[in-house]
């Protein structure tokens, strides 16, 4: 990866958290975008939009990786296009989409299912 400022969106949770550890340790800067006020990160909030213009200026890349198992449409549908329309205010030059290979077969977690409900 050629780029030098990355966000993670969900970089506190369990999959971002591993991205932003791997990320720097490959001496990159990275910064990890949070709903909290956790020391160390950037505050942003995909649910209400706040924080994410602030959050994806000067970025190159984001990865993200948040997700909400209980606002699957406000969070990862909604916030997810708040997310996109930002960087694409800010000129972000790539985004990469975390996905999970056969979750739309998965029974147990509807909401891993939101996204083909929406397409319907």
């Amino acid at each position: 990866m050629n780029a030098s400022n990355i966000l993670v969106t969900g970089g506190t949770g369990s999959l971002g958290s591993l991205v932003v550890d791997r990320l720097q340790n490959g001496s990159y800067n990275v910064q990890a975008l949070s709903r909290s006020k956790r020391p160390g990160t950037v505050q942003g909030d995909l649910l209400t939009g706040e924080g994410l213009e602030q959050a994806v200026e000067g970025i190159d890349v984001i990865i993200h990786c948040a997700s909400s198992p209980t606002n699957p449409r406000q969070v990862d549908v909604e916030g997810t296009r708040r997310l996109l329309q930002a960087a694409e205010r800010a000129g972000v030059s790539h985004i990469v989409y975390i996905s999970i290979v056969g979750v739309d077969r998965n029974p147990f977690y509807p909401y891993y299912g939101m996204n083909l409900k929406l397409n319907k």
